[in-house]
């Protein structure tokens, strides 16, 4: 989806190089096999891997530092919330009442292990025709905003269902970086400073929480 090709590759002390591209660091399963190789691994190999993702590669200074979970509530979301300190999570649901479900269960396994939803977003929220523009909700409309409602989380936003987002990723050129000034990069652009905004408030209230050391 970001046009990177290049194999996964030792640095110093056999720790791993992440490939970089639109101005991302990035690793991937996809970067120790070809393209046609499945990955058949039980959830605990699962969860090993990613372990290894952030504690052998040299990411060296981030801003941000995105985990792409599989859906769920499975080893691996298991795993990283006990093992490593997170700022929080964001969950992703399509409209329909069978996501929505699924979704709800993982947002209350993200308050049992005491990890904060950041917010939740609508994905294929809706889809507008680019002949005559008539809006269509193909999945249903605002299932996520009610979930978040009920779920007292932030929600984020809504992310249409649109062509030029598959597109891009077919020849490894995102939208943002395509279109970065399409009315749809700024549908992502808001949501984004939505979550953004979720972080701040959640880093605040981290560091109000610290005590003062006695001088």
């Amino acid at each position: 989806m970001l046009g990177i090709e290049t194999r996964a590759r030792p640095g110093e002390g056999k720790r791993l190089i992440p490939a970089e591209a639109h101005g991302l660091r990035v690793m991937s399963m996809g970067m120790f096999l070809n393209t046609t190789t499945p990955v058949i691994w039980r959830g605990p190999m699962v969860s090993k891997l990613v372990t290894e993702f952030l504690r052998n590669v040299e990411w060296g200074e981030l801003d941000v530092l995105v985990l792409d979970l599989p859906p769920g509530t499975g080893d691996v979301q298991l795993t990283m919330s006990q093992s490593i300190p997170m700022t929080g999570a964001v969950v992703v649901s399509t409209p329909q009442d069978v996501s929505t479900a699924d979704v709800g269960r993982a947002i209350q396994m993200f308050n049992t292990l005491k990890v904060p939803n950041l917010g939740l977003v609508e994905n294929m929220s809706y889809f507008v025709c680019p002949h005559c523009g008539e809006r269509e909700d193909i999945f249903g409309h605002g299932g996520a905003k009610a979930l978040a409602e009920r779920m007292h989380i932030p929600f984020l936003g809504e992310i249409p269902l649109d062509r030029r987002i598959r597109e891009g990723g077919g020849p490894g050129v995102p939208l943002m970086v395509h279109e970065p000034d399409s009315p749809l990069a700024a549908v992502y652009r808001d949501v984004a400073s939505h979550l953004a905004a979720q972080v701040s408030i959640r880093n605040f209230k981290q560091a109000s929480v610290i005590p003062l050391r006695t001088i």
